[in-house]
């Protein structure tokens, strides 16, 4: 069964796939600690687990919920054994944009971004968005940057996003307490 955060996720690649016009890149990754192996079958022999179909049913749910958001993105599926946080960040070397659902465990957690998400946002090799729910149609963009190198390519893909979606964008710049020139570039699409 797949998650709803994740749903909530694919219909945002989805759409996003579709205004770029690009290839959407379903990835499944599990690793055997937090996989929930049905009955039956012995824990080291993914085959008898039951898990092919597993996976199986799962990445056919994402597809077909992007389907139903986009039906004419090119959609390719990979299932991986192994920790997610390590499987994304390795499909970040090669994506233009990776996106992940949010699990929204508590009230207090739903504010802070999750372990898959703050890690893929600073190590990741493309930009990274974290979906929570689904997409508002009149949403705006936030743009959270310091003065790191890396903050001219989100500033570049935050005007990009906008620009394709609409919508309005929200800068928030943040730099160290005691530094003065921390704070003194302007923010700018380049």
């Amino acid at each position: 069964m797949v998650a709803l955060p994740s749903l909530d996720a694919v219909e945002t690649a989805a759409h996003e796939a579709e205004l770029g016009g690009v290839e959407l890149r379903l990835v499944h990754a599990f690793g055997w600690p937090s996989l929930h192996v049905p009955p039956g079958g012995p824990p080291r022999n993914p085959a008898a687990a039951g898990v092919p179909e597993l996976l199986d049913g799962t990445l056919a749910a994402a597809e077909r919920r992007a389907r139903d958001v986009a039906p004419r993105v090119e959609i390719a599926r990979d299932a991986t054994v192994g920790e997610p946080v390590t499987a994304l960040e390795t499909a970040s070397r090669t994506a233009s944009l990776v996106m992940v659902g949010s699990r929204g465990l508590s009230a207090f957690g739903s504010l802070l971004l999750g372990s898959t998400s703050a890690h893929l946002a600073a190590h990741g090799r493309c930009p990274v968005l974290a979906v929570r729910g689904r997409r508002a149609p009149d949403g705006f963009v936030l743009l959270a940057v310091d003065n790191a190198p890396a903050s001219e390519e989100a500033v570049r893909f935050a005007f990009a996003e906008v620009s394709l979606n609409g919508g309005e964008l929200v800068a928030l710049h943040a730099c160290r307490s005691g530094s003065p020139d921390s704070c003194d570039r302007p923010i700018h699409p380049s």
